[in-house]
């Protein structure tokens, strides 16, 4: 599994490779080491997911996985951290991604001075969320900041790798929170179709003309696939489609 530079910038040359694993993995521990090997791949070093289930809506399960020091976890847990951190406050308002730029360091400067001497100098996230759970996946290095010539390269890998980390955890969570419940999910033969060219990279204008089909007849199709998968885009379908074993 490996990242290449191409004229879109850095894309992966299997996700549908990454996706499968997401979807065969047989325990949180097997899934995130694929995640950080292609975190490691992209620049990023650490990488930390958590998620809150959204129900029962009186006893929401809690779950935490990182690679991050054991000293940084008691000293985040320790001084109640979580109750000030900028970031985390920040991705909860919104589920557009966050670096951790200059303005953004310059709340609870003791914070980031701390999380500085623990190696965590710079990161991107994003808050994600379906009917199930809500999630924050985090990226993380010690090196140089992240500039925007790199962003720009990196986003769109490290926004795909955000959402295949939040799917592929929320399944085996899920699975181990309720291991008899199957899904009822039906998708029909084209929906499937299209979803896998989309898990491919293709765009709409592309799946047309490959299927021979128009643009409007495709949306259609990808519309109704997002409704039934409960999903809020098209990517975020195809990503739960494929760990649901819904595609081929």
């Amino acid at each position: 599994m490996s990242i290449t530079q191409g004229e879109g910038g850095l894309m992966t040359d299997c996700y549908a490779e990454l996706l499968d694993d997401a979807m065969r993995a047989s325990s949180v521990a097997q899934l995130f080491e694929k995640i950080v090997t292609v975190s490691h791949q992209l620049g990023f070093e650490y990488v930390a997911y958590g998620s809150r289930q959204r129900f029962p809506l009186t006893r929401q399960r809690l779950f935490l996985v990182s690679n991050y020091s054991d000293a940084w976890k008691s000293t985040y847990a320790s001084k109640r951290y979580l109750e000030i951190d900028p970031y985390v406050a920040k991705c909860l308002k919104s589920q557009q991604p966050v670096v951790w730029d200059e303005c953004l360091k310059t709340q609870e400067p003791e914070f980031w001075d701390d999380a500085q001497s623990h190696g965590l100098t710079d990161g991107w996230g994003q808050a994600l969320a379906d009917c199930k759970s809500q999630g924050l996946v985090t990226f993380a290095r010690s090196g140089e900041t992240i500039t925007p010539c790199e962003l720009k390269k990196k986003q769109a890998a490290l926004w795909w790798l955000g959402h295949i980390t939040h799917m592929g955890m929320g399944r085996l969570i899920h699975r181990a929170n309720s291991p008899q419940e199957q899904t009822q999910t039906q998708l029909s033969q084209r929906e499937r179709e299209i979803l896998q060219w989309t898990a491919d990279g293709k765009s709409s204008d592309d799946i047309a003309v490959i299927l021979g089909i128009s643009q409007r007849t495709v949306n259609f199709h990808i519309d109704h696939s997002i409704k039934k998968l409960d999903c809020q885009n098209k990517i975020a379908a195809a990503v739960k489609a494929s760990l649901l074993g819904l595609l081929w």
